[in-house]
């Protein structure tokens, strides 16, 4: 049984603002609470992944290891979710997550999902709908971020805005779907 405080946390995240209540109970019945200590390793770079989380409080930081050097992408607050991509697909997530203080989760595993798809459809619909948001705004900022850096005047805003819109144009060309 997960926590009041908890579920109540859960189900007014933005994500889930067009979610009726029954259906974020169907939700809650198939996550799991957790808690980790600051510096716990919440999902790892390149290692198989079957949880998607959403953090309720605390805070974690996302970062990335490329040929030995260690990039922060960012640091999440709560209400947020990660695991995203790589719990939808059968690839290793391309980031690790890190708490950088105690956190507070609740977590979705493979097989819970599994069962609210076959028991509960339309609560496995409103959970891929709300991480489709979350994976949206996540686009539309990056977008935004991108477009403002570099149209700062230190880039040549015309030659940048361009390479941006070939940038973007391939976003939608290229893909594997």
């Amino acid at each position: 049984m997960i926590n009041a405080d908890a579920s109540e946390r859960f189900m007014s995240a933005p994500w889930l603002d067009s979610t009726d209540r029954e259906i974020k109970h169907e939700l809650l019945g198939v996550l799991a609470e957790e808690r980790a200590k600051k510096g716990t390793t919440l999902l790892s770079q390149g290692q198989p992944n079957d949880h998607l989380s959403f953090l309720i409080e605390g805070t974690v930081e996302l970062d990335r290891v490329t040929g030995g050097r260690r990039d922060v992408i960012t640091t999440l607050t709560p209400p947020a979710v990660f695991g995203t991509t790589s719990f939808f697909q059968p690839t290793p997530p391309r980031v690790s997550v890190h708490a950088t203080t105690d956190v507070w989760l609740l977590t979705l595993h493979h097989p819970s999902y599994q069962m609210l798809r076959r028991d509960h459809p339309r609560a496995a619909e409103a959970l891929a709908l709300a991480v489709v948001r979350a994976l949206s705004e996540r686009f539309d900022l990056l977008d935004k971020l991108f477009s403002e850096h570099i149209a700062k005047p230190a880039h040549s805003p015309a030659k940048n805005a361009s390479e941006w819109s070939n940038f973007r144009s391939r976003l939608f060309e290229e893909h594997s779907i």
